[in-house]
């Protein structure tokens, strides 16, 4: 029957990972070029995140097409992607908390305890009989679940694999209290954190709600990006479970994904009254949003883990080139860099993918393809070879108007000048003086930084970047900022023809500029901004 049940799960694993185009959903960012010795102006590349499903094998993710959108811009075949990352191998780190009920009995006792028989009459003044209440219950499944072990390559099935390097993990044990077993890397969450069953001996209370707020701060003060929480659990709560609905909404706003474990082969320790088994399973399933696994043995609940890691792990990276030249026919494709917005399209082969988004339906992608590169900014230094003689014109004009103007007549006697005032010492900490950097040949406004104005990181002075310029808190960033309350990719400074623009990654606590809550802004010299709890003043000098 446990086989049986296992060829079950493989192929509803498999229908469920090949899922149709339209669940699926993306969204795109540029990346400056890589200069190289052979190619030193590199055109920038397209990163194109999919959101829907695992990686699939090269053949499938080969036959993307990324292209502008036909009625935006006409006679520009769409490229191919060159790379795909998938999740578990992304700078995306996970932030994941698995809460387990350590009720005595829902653990089981078996183990470590024998029932007691009081046959007969006892002796006088004989202790009264006890007898002790044996139930097998679900500790052991799930240290199976929690110690089964993945290989190194593909896509993860086990939780301790379940983020890129750099997750984060905790285990959590809730009983007439909640407490934390464990909390660091999520590779070294094992089986054996749980600790031993003998632990929660005597504990016999269903704390829920105090285990799911001790959850919630602890994948708050992880400040990744991506946060995920995994409860096994039968759903009672001792204390009514009316505050339930109100953490349920706090784990929405920070876009933590739950999912729920619930053992049902067991009974002893669950409460046998029916309207008490619906009521916590009914809180399980608004907990988790319908996504609660229902397992009747160990084999069932690896599957469901493995399920719910592959969940996780649906999302991959696509990158595509600038540009792409034909070698033998020399015919350019790929995208107009002209510093605008412009909507793009991704295609499975001819079939367009709908980004279509819950609650808010279809949304258009919209890519700012700047830096200008190639033949929309001119093509390099093009500009010098127009400007040059057109200011030798210039000089020579105004030195021929020079050379008609008459002498005017002399004036009045002027009084000498007073003597200059002495020159007053420079100060101790004088401002630098910025240059206008032009070696990009463009003409861009490429003199732009930020200077957070708190925090330990103080009035230092960070550099924009040529292109793109990400903010966060992974190493991975261009601007690094220690704080708890920043999403790891949390927002970029895309400098164009016109300026730069600050555009948020859907962080979890929002990117603001001037006190406002923005997704995408037009920075103006001196503007406020705020990434968590960190305020920066944001400096530009513009090219003229």
């Amino acid at each position: 029957m446990s086989q049986l049940r296992l060829v079950f799960a493989a192929v509803a694993l498999t229908l469920w990972a090949t899922p149709a185009l339209a669940d699926l959903t993306w969204s795109a960012e540029v990346v400056p070029g890589e200069p190289t010795a052979q190619e030193p102006h590199p055109p920038p590349s397209i990163r194109v995140k999919v959101v829907g499903e695992p990686l699939p094998a090269r053949e499938t993710w080969g036959a993307f097409v990324l292209r502008h959108d036909p009625t935006d811009v006409k006679g520009r075949d769409g490229v191919r992607p060159t790379r795909a990352i998938p999740y578990h191998l992304s700078s995306e780190a996970l932030g994941l908390v698995v809460l387990v009920e350590g009720h005595e009995y829902y653990f089981g006792n078996d183990s470590y305890k024998q029932a007691q028989t009081c046959a007969g009459s006892q002796p006088a003044g004989a202790p009264p009989c006890k007898v002790a209440k044996v139930t097998p219950g679900v500790y052991g499944a799930i240290y199976g679940g929690l110690a089964a072990i993945d290989p190194e390559d593909g896509i993860p099935t086990t939780i301790s694999r379940a983020g890129p390097p750099g997750s984060k993990g905790a285990l959590i044990v809730y009983s007439t209290a909640a407490e934390t077993r464990f909390d660091g890397a999520l590779g070294d969450l094992s089986a054996d954190r749980l600790g031993d069953p003998r632990l929660q001996e005597g504990k016999t209370s269903r704390e829920l709600v105090a285990g799911l707020r001790l959850a919630q701060q602890t994948l708050a003060r992880m400040g990744t990006r991506r946060k995920a929480l995994l409860v096994f659990s039968d759903g009672f709560d001792a204390s009514g479970g009316g505050a339930i609905a109100a953490i349920k909404r706090q784990l929405d706003d920070a876009d933590v994904e739950v999912f729920a474990f619930y053992p049902t082969y067991a009974t002893d320790y669950i409460p046998d009254d029916p309207a008490t088994l619906r009521t916590s399973r009914a809180a399980l399933d608004k907990l988790a949003d319908g996504k609660v696994a229902r397992v009747d043995d160990q084999d069932e609940l690896r599957a469901a883990i493995t399920d719910a890691v592959l969940t996780l792990n649906s999302r991959y990276t696509l990158v595509f080139p600038g540009q792409t030249i034909d070698p033998r026919t020399r015919a350019k494709a790929g995208f107009v860099w002209d510093g605008r917005e412009h909507p793009l399209q991704l295609l499975l082969g001819d079939e367009p993918i709908v980004n279509y988004v819950e609650p808010d339906g279809e949304r258009p992608v919209v890519v700012l393809l700047a830096p200008r590169w190639g033949g929309a900014a001119g093509g390099g230094r093009w500009w010098l070879w127009l400007a040059i003689p057109a200011g030798l014109v210039a000089m020579g004009l105004g030195a021929a108007a020079l050379r008609r103007t008459p002498a005017a007549p002399p004036g009045p006697a002027i009084a000498p000048a007073a003597p200059p005032a002495p020159i007053a010492a420079a100060p101790p900490n004088p401002v630098r003086t910025m240059m206008v950097n032009l070696a990009g040949g463009d003409g861009l406004p490429v003199v732009g930084w930020i200077v957070p104005i708190q925090g330990d990181r103080s009035f230092q002075t960070f550099k924009l970047q040529y292109g793109e310029t990400r903010i966060g808190t992974t190493s991975d960033a261009h601007i690094v900022l220690g704080d708890g309350y920043m999403s790891t990719d949390h927002a970029r400074i895309v400098m164009s023809p016109s300026g730069f623009t600050l555009v948020d990654n859907n962080s979890t606590n929002g990117t603001f500029a001037n006190e406002r809550r923005v997704q995408r802004h037009e920075l103006v010299d001196n503007d406020l901004l705020m990434f968590g709890k960190t305020v920066c003043k944001f400096k530009t000098i513009l090219g003229t």
